[in-house]
């Protein structure tokens, strides 16, 4: 392990270190939810999104593939397929792969909020994840503060988001309380 600042309740056992309790460690709020760093490695790193009630991400490729386990709650998938966007739900327990440069996004139409354990190549540092993280999160505002939307009511009424929350929960997660 090199010179970086540790997770909270990092234990070392010979080469290898565990992670006691990923709902300890210290996140950054974005208007993408917040983004808890947990571990890196030689080529891996993982973080957890915790996604809360009434957000919205649109579909956007990301550079690396990810391998994303939900570990609670639910919340609704889009991508691309033959030009067309396509949504889909994902519940507790689900884990799905995407590629990298494939269009991803989420929403969160359910009363429950969702969190998500993603684990992606990469190679910096603890240190350095974090400070990536702080980095979006000033990226997401001068992207919000400049008009793209991140929930639901910031959406028009014929959104195809909006439609499909609609579709699945029998409510406008844009008209309602923990849609703002």
């Amino acid at each position: 392990m090199t010179n970086e600042v540790a997770p909270v309740g990092l234990e070392p056992i010979g080469e290898c270190r565990v992670l006691r309790d990923i709902t300890a460690q210290p996140g950054v709020f974005t208007v993408e939810g917040t983004l808890v760093p947990l571990l890196t490695g030689e080529k891996i790193r993982s973080h957890v999104i915790v996604m809360h009630p009434g957000q919205y991400c649109y579909a956007h490729p990301h550079e690396t593939e990810s391998i994303i386990y939900t570990t609670s709650g639910r919340w609704v998938f889009c991508t691309t397929e033959n030009g067309a966007e396509v949504r889909t739900v994902i519940n507790a327990g689900d884990l799905f792969h995407f590629p990298g440069g494939v269009p991803t996004g989420f929403e969160t139409p359910f009363e429950e909020g969702a969190t998500i354990l993603i684990v992606k190549s990469g190679n910096e540092s603890y240190d350095e994840m974090v400070d990536a993280l702080k980095s979006t999160r000033a990226s997401l505002d001068v992207q919000h503060a400049e008009g793209e939307p991140f929930y639901y009511h910031e959406l028009p009424e014929d959104h195809p988001a909006r439609v499909y929350a609609r579709e699945t929960t029998g409510s406008d997660p844009g008209s309602t309380s923990f849609g703002s």
